[in-house]
């Protein structure tokens, strides 16, 4: 190992997939840290218990990068170096990611914002009053499935409703296969399930909207007031969000926890992996069309519209799909070329057959 404790590591996440990458490796000048804080291009690196520090990037990293994924973030294992008499290290190399929790930029360019990297569960939080949105709940799920790790649903704030089980269940039909757990900021000591995603050398992450509780509990697992809180509008249900930046802390547990600031918009970049895990019920009707290019709208031997008849699938979810597919394939056509062409071809396509049969009614 370079320079590093062991030890320290594998509490912080490290494991034999980062292992494999050091292997072709030597020198005794660098050290292995993790990114546990990001702000305005600076990075602080921690490589032991209680010891960190700040670093920037080499100029030549910042020259040969293409984009912000070619740049450390938040959950990064990484090869630093601390030059002589300085007090600010310099990062050599990135480790390869085993998960990345992205999405697009908001705005009009197609730049990606990371959240998150190396994360072993995705903590989406959404408070289980009037703010809870099945839509919502859709977007996030497809956001962390991408990412290559685990979606946990926390539904905050169930001390303000009555039948919580009720909610639960109703979320529960319509997720399967997902965790789902309900908290209130005043027993969060009774949700023990929280020690097996906080175990050592496991790390997780706490997204959601703004004002859904992610800091209250964030607080409780790091075990102290670090992040800053506001109470919950009676007027509307909702808090206001005080998160300004991505920062990963230990928690109570020996897990890490990452807070991340509430996100009014979130849109798709690539994300057509995490559209296909969490819809793969709606693209497995769509393979059984009998036309490859229906359109789920009058033909016949269409797979949707037969289940959306019989109730196997429901209009709000086949509504879900739609909207999230669209925005996936917009984003993509702008990363790749290739995609608007093929898209083109179709739109032609769909043109010509459209003015053909207008001419045969004629």
């Amino acid at each position: 190992m370079i320079n590093s404790n062991v030890e320290f590591l594998f509490h912080f996440g490290w494991n034999s997939f980062f292992e494999s990458q050091v292997l072709t490796m030597s020198s005794q000048n660098l050290f292995i840290a993790r990114v546990v804080n990001e702000e305005k291009n600076l990075y602080r690196l921690q490589y032991d218990k209680d010891q960190s520090v700040w670093s920037a990037v080499t100029g030549k990293m910042q020259f040969e990068a293409t984009g912000r994924i070619d740049f450390p973030a938040v959950g990064d294992f990484v090869l630093a170096e601390l030059p002589a008499g300085s007090e600010r290290a310099v990062v050599r190399f990135i480790f390869k990611r085993q998960s990345t929790l992205q999405r697009k930029k908001v705005g009009e360019v197609s730049e990606v914002q990371i959240l998150a990297t190396n994360v072993d569960y995705v903590f989406i939080t959404t408070s289980i009053n009037s703010d809870l949105n099945f839509g919502r709940l859709d977007r996030y799920l497809t956001f962390a499935w991408d990412s290559g790790s685990t979606p946990v649903i926390l539904l905050t704030k169930a001390d303000l409703i009555q039948d919580v089980e009720v909610v639960i269940s109703q979320v529960e039909e319509r997720f399967p296969g997902v965790n789902i757990h309900a908290l209130s900021k005043d027993h969060f000591e009774n949700a023990e399930f929280l020690k097996e995603y906080l175990r050592p050398g496991k790390t997780s992450v706490l997204v959601g909207s703004s004002g859904v509780g992610k800091s209250t509990i964030a607080n409780y697992l790091i075990g102290d007031e670090i992040i800053k809180t506001l109470e919950v509008r009676e007027s509307d249900d909702k808090g206001r969000h005080t998160t300004t930046s991505r920062a990963m802390y230990e928690s109570i547990f020996g897990g890490l926890i990452i807070d991340t600031p509430g996100m009014r918009e979130l849109q798709f970049a690539d994300h057509e992996a995490g559209l296909s895990e969490q819809f793969g019920d709606v693209e497995e009707l769509i393979s059984q069309c009998h036309f490859s290019n229906c359109q789920h709208e009058t033909e016949k031997g269409c797979a949707v519209l037969l289940a959306l008849e019989s109730g196997e699938l429901t209009p709000e979810r086949w509504k879900n799909f739609n909207k999230i597919a669209k925005e996936v394939r917009h984003a993509m056509r702008k990363q790749h070329r290739w995609i608007l062409a093929q898209d083109r071809k179709v739109w032609k396509k769909r043109s010509m057959e459209a003015r053909l049969n207008h001419k045969g009614r004629q």
